[in-house]
C-alpha cells in the first residue's frame, strides 16, 4: 500500500464538524498477539506473489501533481510497515495486464458505529 498526505484544496465549510463514527485498529506481532489473546498468531496475509497468481486485481493511484506534506510532530516517529515486519519485494512477480485497476475519486460510504 502506497498513502500520501496532501493539502486540502476544499473550502473548510465541505467538511462535517461532527464525527460520523469511529473505527479502531490495532496492529498486533505474533508475540503481541500471544501476550494479548493467549492464542497463537494466525498466519500471516498472503504475499505479492500469491496475490497475483490467483489473479486478485491490483489498484493503483496516480496524482503527480500533489504535493505530499511533511509529517507533522506526532507522526514523524510513526515507521512503515515493512520497516518493522521486513519487505517481501521477492520474489515479486508483477500484475498481468488488466489486472491493475485504476481508483476512481468516488465518494465512499460513512463508517458507521459497530455494537461494542
Amino acid at each position: 500500500m502506497r498513502q500520501e498526505v496532501y493539502q486540502d484544496d476544499r473550502p473548510l465549510s465541505d467538511w462535517s464538524e461532527k464525527p460520523a463514527g469511529r473505527v479502531f485498529v490495532h496492529l498486533a506481532t505474533p508475540p503481541e498477539w500471544r501476550r494479548i489473546t493467549g492464542e497463537a498468531a494466525p498466519p500471516s496475509p498472503v504475499d505479492r506473489a500469491a496475490y497475483t497468481r490467483a489473479g486478485l486485481p491490483w489498484f493503483d493511484y496516480f496524482d503527480q501533481d500533489a504535493v505530499d506534506l511533511a509529517p507533522t510532530d506526532t507522526l514523524q516517529s510513526v515507521k512503515p510497515v515493512g520497516d518493522w515486519l521486513g519487505d517481501d519485494h521477492a520474489p515479486w512477480q508483477p500484475p498481468t495486464p488488466g489486472q491493475t485497476q485504476q481508483l476512481k475519486d468516488a465518494p465512499g460510504r460513512p463508517v458507521a458505529d459497530g455494537d461494542w
